[in-house]
């Protein structure tokens, strides 16, 4: 099953980018630009005066703008441009440029939407900003460096809102999710709605680490035959297991699946029969003497009781790729040019 989170849309719309910034071009440059098209080589005379690496229907993104970008890009992922191969930089640069552009034509679009972000949810938004700068705590640093001051990140962050705003809008009705698919998913993904065999056991452990070779077999061993003459389980694990998180509750695991254990410890504890205790065996941390005190056969819950997460995980498949689709189409209907002389690094 897919999950999707919120990021998503804001990675696709480069909400880290400077999302305020030359977006509503009406004046002299726009008008050379436009003048500009119709002849490559004035074009990109004039891309190369203005520091221009591409136009968004005419609107320029501006060389700065994209190398403040890709800063922004390696600082969120603790990468430092002067170790980063120029194969690879001009990579970073290609996808940056991209999430730009796609970042523009939603703004072009969404400039007229009303949002209303509360003073919370502008706090939340700029905690979580700031979290995702890697090297700082606070972020006031890291937000320094790439030009933001407390009163830009707010218009910074309310301009996401705006968009955020905008594309729920647009895809509202692509995101309903029916009965008839919540029970079409049921049927079809039964692995969903089943949940695994559990065992319930507890343990007695002795660790190989930091003793002589065969010592903690024989300890482990010892226990064995002391269970064997009729001393509790409880008591043996509380004076001998090696297990601080058990130790004190007589070894006891608890519940659990073949998938949160050990493939080893796993493949062993699930052998032995329900109300048994198992020969000792060997993992790579220690050994172990283990007795299951009940198990549950797998089995399939009810329609009601995974309903939620259905239908959650259908309206984000579904969000996905609605999201993508809008973004195809937006780029189908405008005027991109790109000046890849510009976007490279040497």
């Amino acid at each position: 099953m897919k999950k999707f989170r919120w990021r998503f849309i804001v990675y696709l719309i480069a909400v880290l980018y400077l999302a305020g910034d030359l977006y509503l071009f009406e004046g002299p440059l726009r008008s050379r630009l436009g003048r500009a098209a119709g002849s490559g080589e004035a074009a990109a005379a004039l891309a190369r005066r203005e520091g221009i690496v591409a136009t968004v229907n005419g609107h320029p993104i501006r060389r700065e703008e994209l190398d403040r970008a890709v800063g922004e890009y390696c600082l969120k992922r603790g990468l430092s441009a002067k170790e980063v191969s120029g194969k690879r930089m001009n990579s970073i640069r290609v996808l940056v440029i991209n999430e730009l552009v796609v970042d523009r034509l939603i703004w072009f679009h969404s400039q007229y939407t009303a949002a209303q972000s509360s003073s919370l949810e502008l706090a939340e938004a700029t905690a979580r900003f700031r979290r995702a700068i890697p090297g700082s705590p606070a972020g006031e640093e890291s937000l320094a460096v790439q030009g933001f001051s407390p009163e830009r990140l707010e218009k910074f962050l309310q301009n996401q809102a705006i968009q955020r705003a905008w594309i729920e809008k647009i895809i509202a009705s692509y995101i309903v999710v029916s009965e008839q698919e919540i029970r079409q998913r049921y049927e079809e993904e039964p692995e969903v709605s089943t949940v695994a065999e559990r065992i319930q056991a507890r343990h007695i452990f002795i660790a190989r680490l930091g003793k002589d070779a065969g010592r903690a077999e024989a300890v482990i061993r010892a226990a064995a035959r002391r269970l064997d003459a009729g001393e509790s389980f409880d008591r043996i694990a509380g004076e001998l297991s090696e297990d601080p998180r058990t130790k004190s509750r007589g070894g006891n695991l608890g519940w659990f699946t073949r998938g949160r254990m050990d493939k080893d410890f796993a493949a062993a504890v699930f052998a032995i029969s329900e109300g048994e205790v198992g020969q000792p065996f060997a993992t790579a941390l220690g050994w172990h003497l283990v007795e299951v005190t009940a198990r549950k056969p797998a089995a399939r819950v009810s329609i009601e009781a995974v309903r939620a997460e259905l239908a959650a995980a259908i309206e984000a498949e579904k969000r996905q790729a609605a999201v993508e689709a809008l973004i195809s189409y937006l780029k189908s209907r405008a005027k991109i040019r790109y000046f890849p002389d510009f976007i490279w690094v040497e």
